[in-house]
């Protein structure tokens, strides 16, 4: 078992970059979507690259840290991708661990249609109009539902149960699941009385694995990121140097690599300062599989829309209102 699974069966989008036009910055492109799944395994090889005395409990923790987003896939999403009944929360599960050979599939390319319809309801977007000076708008910025929940929030005990790598289980062993749940729980979390409760609990050593994770997520994300924007000719371009946390990583160009199946596959090549003592290398090739879906959404105007359509809300409350008041008397 290779967990997570390298070829899932369901579709599940973990990541949606926007790409928009470099000619028109204000006219949304492409929306390219990274499974669960594959944004997993970036974060798992980052930890182990950056963090070469990786130990069991954060490799769970990498491994597992948004496997909510699969099992917590909502119901809405897959009605769109056309899946009536949506598969159930054990196919989910077992997919993300590499054994749903008997699931109902679901291809990059039906999920990308089903979330293209998923995001176009107006009730799962939401457009922020930037104005400059002289009042015009200058740029727009576009928040998306994802399909899923609260995924860190809501993972459970039972997510974590089939893990095993080697000899580290979670299925028996309830003091290693409740720590790496904590991992999970509160890697988008920065409240300090929850992670100074979990140090309290579990000792002050999960604070330096919840900051690897973080960290570690982060990495993982920002060069999937940049190989999207570089190879689909995005306006939006990140810098080759990245510095976060402690961490320092510069990035070659991306390059292009042979498709897989439906897949775009792209690679950047990194590198980061040597250690102090290190002797072996200190770069490291990220490979990015992922689904362009082609749009053309032309966002100054959908603003503009959705400002008008809030404008009228109150109006039509109050009118709403005036005619419950004349049948009343």
């Amino acid at each position: 078992m290779t967990i997570p699974n390298p070829r899932p069966r369901i579709f599940v989008p973990g990541k949606i970059i926007q790409v928009r036009k470099a000619e028109d910055p204000l006219v949304l492109s492409k929306l390219v979507l990274i499974s669960v799944e594959e944004h997993v395994r970036h974060v798992v090889e980052m930890l182990d690259w950056l963090f070469p005395d990786t130990t069991d409990a954060q490799r769970a923790g990498a491994a597992l840290h948004d496997v909510h987003k699969k099992v917590g896939a909502r119901y809405d999403f897959f009605h769109a991708c056309g899946r009536k009944p949506a598969p159930r929360e054990e196919d989910l599960l077992v997919d993300f661990y590499g054994d749903g050979s008997n699931c109902v599939g679901l291809s990059a390319g039906e999920a990308s249609q089903g979330f293209l319809k998923f995001a176009q309801d107006s009730r799962r977007r939401r457009l922020w109009p930037v104005r400059g000076d002289d009042g015009n708008v200058s740029d727009v910025r576009l928040d998306l539902d994802p399909p899923f929940g609260n995924h860190a929030f809501d993972a459970t005990e039972d997510d974590l149960k089939p893990y095993r790598n080697g000899s580290f289980g979670l299925a028996e062993d309830r003091a290693r699941r409740g720590y790496v749940l904590d991992l999970v729980h509160l890697h988008h979390s920065f409240q300090p009385d929850r992670i100074i409760g979990a140090c309290a609990e579990h000792g002050e050593q999960l604070a330096r694995d919840l900051y690897r994770l973080i960290v570690a997520d982060h990495v993982g994300s920002r060069w999937a990121e940049y190989v999207v924007q570089q190879l689909e000719a995005g306006a939006e371009k990140q810098d080759r140097i990245d510095i976060f946390g402690d961490v320092k990583i510069e990035g070659a160009e991306a390059s292009t690599r042979d498709v897989d199946g439906e897949l775009c596959v792209g690679a950047v090549r990194l590198r980061r300062p040597k250690y102090r003592g290190e002797t072996g290398d200190c770069e490291t090739e990220l490979l990015v599989k992922y689904y362009p879906a082609e749009v053309s959404w032309p966002l100054k105007e959908l603003a503009e829309q959705a400002t008008v359509a809030a404008e009228q809300k109150p109006r039509q409350r109050g009118a709403s209102r005036a005619r419950a008041r004349r049948k009343r008397s």
